[in-house]
């Protein structure tokens, strides 16, 4: 009996590894409060060396602008059999900024916790060349957002043996900021948007236009629009949102303006 258990045992460990090389748990990206893959593949390897990179995300982010990322596993001495990834992006607040689409081959987006992650599927053979790629779309937000946008990725070498030891975990992470998507030169004309913080009405002015109308867009600090009104002669009626801080796109004729406002 205690021989058939550990069989058992050995045949349940074989799977899930397999079943990982597949379809990796999510949350293993080493962004904040989240684990990588080290806390299934230990020991590790330190003789094996290699690196895990992105390519292609912008230091300077433009809303709504699509980017191509390139996830880059290398075996740097040539001696690991397989690799694979994990990796997510995180705005200021630590939740998903933008969105993923269009994965490369051997590869899928999954979501999970309120965040997307792109990740193998399967794991890859390693070349001649001892690099293998994934490419991924990126939309950015269609709104700034303060702070940082945060691309966090980790990857396996493996060695190849299907258990759980042997191979070498890399994290890496990318920054970049986000620029202004605004059209107008805002020192010079920077709306006045009052009350802030406010309730049900709000009131724009500009210094070189009184009363304008336009279009306000209302968005959560994650990039989520939440609501959609018109501005008459520099008056906005405030769609029903909860409590909470908001982006707010005005657009007026040909101009486009971002404010912050607190609704309470």
């Amino acid at each position: 009996m205690i021989r058939q258990n550990a069989i058992l045992t050995i045949m349940s460990l074989v799977f899930l590894l397999v079943s990982f090389s597949t379809d990796p748990p999510n949350g293993r990206t080493g962004a904040p409060g989240e684990s990588t893959c080290v806390s299934c593949h230990t020991p590790q390897n330190q003789a094996i060396k290699g690196s895990i990179s992105i390519e292609g995300f912008p230091a300077t982010i433009t809303p709504d602008q699509t980017y191509e990322l390139t996830v880059v596993n290398r075996d740097s001495i040539g001696t690991a059999v397989r690799g694979g990834f994990q990796m997510t992006i995180l705005g200021p607040t630590n939740t998903k900024a933008g969105e993923l689409s269009s994965p490369s081959s051997s590869s899928v987006i999954q979501t999970s916790s309120g965040r997307q992650y792109f990740e193998h599927h399967p794991a890859l053979t390693y070349p001649d060349s001892n690099v293998v790629k994934w490419k991924v779309q990126w939309k950015a937000s269609n709104l700034p957002t303060s702070g940082l946008i945060t691309c966090y990725v980790a990857g396996n070498i493996c060695n190849g043996n299907f258990q759980s030891s042997g191979d070498k975990t890399l994290i890496a992470r990318v920054m970049g900021s986000v620029m202004l998507a605004a059209n107008s030169d805002i020192t010079s004309n920077k709306p006045i948007v009052y009350p802030n913080p406010g309730s049900s009405e709000i009131f724009v002015n500009f210094k070189n236009q009184e009363k304008p109308d336009g279009i306000i867009y209302f968005y959560t600090s994650t990039g989520s629009e939440v609501g959609k009104t018109t501005m008459d002669q520099g008056k906005i009626e405030v769609p029903a949102m909860s409590s909470g801080m908001y982006w707010m796109k005005l657009q007026s004729g040909s101009e486009t303006y971002f404010e912050k406002w607190i609704k309470i």
